[in-house]
């Protein structure tokens, strides 16, 4: 069982490897730039440091990364995932921005050395290393966008995966427009996570078009408090403001 404090990031990655040892071979192999160092991937330049755990195949994990695809896998790299030998759990504690970058080199490091995907365990969504390598900018947009997903329940659309951050996720209601909904979520989100001034129970959030949104604070009781995608930080309601006529 992996056991996560409040900011971590948990990624899963699914790999072929002879062996767990043959993990530490080909990224020393494969890897420029990192060592790994019993349990810890070391990245040179930085110092920075990343629990790593490998275990066996999981036939489940492979099912859950076809279903929770960003964009849909090919038939190719879904049958690749299905074959994976091992997986390389890589933890990573978040203090600030730049652990959330670490996260996504470490990631790029283990899947030069063969790995084949990778499952944000935090966030519900999966990624083909070519998706996941498609840039390799130091880009806080980008970092949210790998690190975050955005759900349609039964009553609203929700935002899952901003922990890594040290925030609390999202909902708005599912009668807003689809496209308007994805919008004020991730407005709402990248203005945190990007330094932008905090909200409290009974604020209100004003977007450039005039539209002002109450911000109701509220518990993570989407999941259970040990699932993964639990958000310890709570959920944040915006309810839209009713324009008097």
């Amino acid at each position: 069982m992996i056991l996560m404090n409040r900011t971590q990031v948990l990624l899963a990655i699914p790999g072929n490897w002879s062996s767990a040892e043959a993990v530490s071979e080909q990224i020393s192999l494969h890897s420029e730039g990192y060592t790994m160092a019993g349990l810890l991937l070391l990245e040179d330049e930085t110092g920075k440091a990343f629990t790593v755990e490998v275990v066996e195949r999981d036939p489940a994990l492979a099912e859950a990364m076809i279903h929770a695809s960003s964009s849909g896998f090919t038939p190719k790299i879904a049958k690749g995932l299905a074959r994976h030998t091992h997986i390389v759990y890589l933890i990573v504690d978040v203090n600030d921005v730049t652990d959330i970058a670490a996260a996504r080199r470490a990631a790029n490091a283990i899947l030069n050395a063969g790995g084949l995907g990778v499952m944000v365990e935090t966030a519900g969504v999966a990624y083909s290393k070519d998706e996941w390598q498609e840039s390799k900018e130091e880009d806080l947009a980008l970092d949210y966008s790998l690190l975050t997903a955005i759900t349609e329940e039964e009553n609203a659309y929700v935002s899952w995966g901003m922990k890594a951050f040290g925030h609390a996720d999202v909902a708005v209601p599912a009668t807003l427009e689809i496209e308007d909904a994805i919008h004020v979520v991730h407005s709402f989100n990248f203005h945190l996570i990007s330094g932008g001034s905090m909200f409290g129970d009974g604020d209100s959030f004003t977007f450039e078009d005039g539209k002002t949104f109450t911000v109701e604070m509220g518990e993570d009781e989407r999941t259970s408090i040990d699932n993964l995608l639990h958000n310890p930080f709570g959920l944040v309601y915006l309810v839209p403001q009713v324009v008097a006529e």
